[in-house]
């Protein structure tokens, strides 16, 4: 894999919880310039939530702890309803089995959310000692970024608006 020296010094550090400090889309624009046909059609193949099947490293890495999170995820919940041995099958360590634990019985639904997506940040981060010009890099980077946008997009302001939208959608088809 290439090495872009001058494109992944320039960009901005990421860190969750602060605002993204450049949209994914204009990551993605300058990409496109800077990278090689070949790299950016690795990166754009890269996405958050892909279910396709990976095609690098870093991708494949991303979608097996994304799908043992997942897994943990649902045995945690199918335990709170009581179907026991429901979606164990992947053993995960005890820190990360208490952590999602913790998540799935203390937090409401977009706090847990949250913390999921901090989870994900995390395993990103610790993937970040190779050289930090490398494509491989700029795939976690592009990973970071849309986990960052994900986050962001949870406004009070917005669910209330949606709510209070739909709920008038629905007062309105009830009272006809």
């Amino acid at each position: 894999m290439a090495e872009y020296y001058y494109f992944a010094s320039t960009l901005p550090m990421l860190v969750m919880g602060r605002e993204t400090p450049i949209s994914y889309e204009d990551f993605m624009t300058a990409a496109e310039r800077q990278l090689s046909k070949r790299d950016y059609q690795s990166l754009r193949s890269l996405s958050f939530q892909s279910a396709e099947q990976p095609s690098t490293r870093i991708a494949r890495e991303w979608k097996e702890y994304r799908d043992r999170i997942e897994s943990l995820i649902i045995s945690e919940r199918a335990s709170l309803l009581g179907f026991e041995g429901y979606g164990e099958g992947e053993a995960a360590d005890k820190a990360l089995r208490d952590r999602i634990h913790s998540i799935v019985t203390e937090l409401d639904p977009l706090e847990a959310e949250k913390a999921v997506l901090s989870i994900y940040f995390d395993f990103l981060s610790s993937r970040e000692g190779g050289s930090p010009f490398s494509t491989e890099a700029l795939m976690i980077y592009a990973l970071k970024l849309q986990l960052m946008e994900r986050a962001a997009a949870f406004s009070e302001e917005k669910g209330q608006a949606e709510f209070d939208r739909l709920y008038k959608a629905i007062e309105t088809d009830i009272f006809r």
